[in-house]
């Protein structure tokens, strides 16, 4: 099925971010993994996770409690296109360290200048 919004949790409603979704991925490795004086690498790759920035500005009050109660301490379902399957995708994220840039509330409209944060896969890729 063709998607063209991200969903958490299945949230119809989910605020788009700004410009899409930032891909990157991290991969961890074996304690065993170094690099020896003449250079060469000696690694034992373990896995390789995705992760997602989000970044929304102008998000209503009303919106961004509900997102921020769906991705806080908790994992949660993320529907979005990845590009490491080349589809659309729903698998479980979680927000790490829960850092998050809330700008200035706009009190005559209740709309937040902006919000942003980190999505990282639980599963490896």
């Amino acid at each position: 099925m063709a998607q063209n919004k991200i969903m958490i949790n299945g949230w119809s409603g989910t605020p788009q971010p700004d410009s899409g979704l930032e891909f990157a991925f991290e991969t961890t490795y074996s304690s065993d993994s170094t690099r020896v004086v003449t250079g060469p690498l000696n690694f034992s790759p373990l896995f390789t996770v995705e992760r997602y920035s989000y970044t929304r500005s102008g998000i209503r009050s009303a919106d961004l409690a509900t997102l921020l109660q769906h991705v806080i301490g908790k994992t949660f379902q993320l529907t979005r296109f990845s590009p490491y399957y080349g589809t659309w995708r729903t698998d479980t994220f979680y927000v790490g360290q829960g850092s998050l840039q809330i700008g200035e509330l706009d009190d005559t409209t209740g709309v937040f200048d902006s919000v942003s944060f980190n999505m990282i896969g639980v599963s490896p890729i």
